[in-house]
């Protein structure tokens, strides 16, 4: 059994109760997808560009509006230490993001007190220009929670809200588009937020497969703290709008070593999680 200390997160893993719901029927990307913010910035090429990174390291960046950073709360519900890293993702409210099952193990849906987290987007440097948004679900599969710790379930989502805007996330920020399994060989950039670092890291590389469930890339600078963060695929080199095709996560709860990284790949099981999920 992997130690938590060697892979791509290092917080507090607790078990908690899942979000139970009917699963509801696939819909379309643009079912979900809120009308895009006007001033969303270009993202640099190391995120957009169609070749892989050379060499094959994340490399740091300013950050953009679409992912970011979750960190627990101090007691007054301000930001604290770093946890993992996370992304917007299209929903009918425009409130939800994604992240690693595992990033949120006992993790509490309010502000204030012992283990609850805040998402910040586009965190860079300890900024925070798309302000501090709280937790108001967290959505599980079952195959996850009690215990089974299904690796290729280690996927949730989570509905956000910031006190006094009644804007939702997705209007501010953008969201990605949630994707399916893509196809081996794939070219996808993949985005966290280390421990140890001021900045987020991104490499684009080729999407392989571990096993028919779990994806593989092979990119160093990839240490704690990248658990949760997105792997994209097809950005749009003007405002980074892409689609998520999985979170670091799943074997090895990410991977034992910083140069590789595995993802849940997002089987059917995963995208009807996400229609249940993307309807609150």
């Amino acid at each position: 059994m992997i130690s938590l200390l060697s892979a791509k997160f290092l917080g507090t893993v607790l078990a908690a109760g899942a979000v139970t719901a009917a699963v509801l029927p696939q819909q379309a990307h643009a079912a979900n997808a809120m009308a895009l913010p006007p001033d969303l910035p270009a993202p640099p090429a190391l995120l957009s560009a169609a070749w892989p990174s050379s060499p094959q390291t994340g490399k740091p960046f300013s950050g953009m509006p679409q992912f970011g950073e979750l960190a627990w709360q101090n007691p007054d519900g301000s930001p604290g230490a770093k946890l993992c890293s996370a992304v917007a993702v299209d929903s009918a409210g425009g409130d939800l993001i994604m992240t690693a099952a595992h990033c949120v193990g006992g993790v509490k849906s309010r502000i204030g007190g012992p283990m609850t987290v805040a998402y910040l987007p586009g965190e860079d440097k300890g900024g925070t220009p798309y302000g501090v948004w709280y937790p108001t679900r967290i959505i599980r599969a079952q195959q996850w929670m009690n215990g089974v710790r299904n690796p290729d379930f280690d996927v949730a989502f989570l509905t956000v809200s910031r006190p006094g805007d009644d804007r939702p996330l997705a209007s501010i920020t953008g969201a990605e588009h949630f994707g399916a399994i893509p196809a081996d060989g794939a070219l996808g950039v993949q985005i966290g937020y280390p421990y140890g670092s001021a900045d987020p890291v991104a490499c684009r590389t080729a999407i392989h497969f571990q096993s028919p469930t779990q994806l593989r890339m092979t990119c160093a600078n990839f240490p704690g703290g990248t658990s949760g963060g997105p792997i994209l695929t097809n950005l749009d080199p003007d405002n980074g709008i892409g689609t998520v095709v999985g979170v670091l996560g799943g074997y090895q709860l990410g991977g034992a070593h910083p140069y590789i990284s595995y993802a849940s790949a997002l089987t059917p099981a995963i995208q009807q999680l996400y229609q249940q999920a993307s309807q609150y």
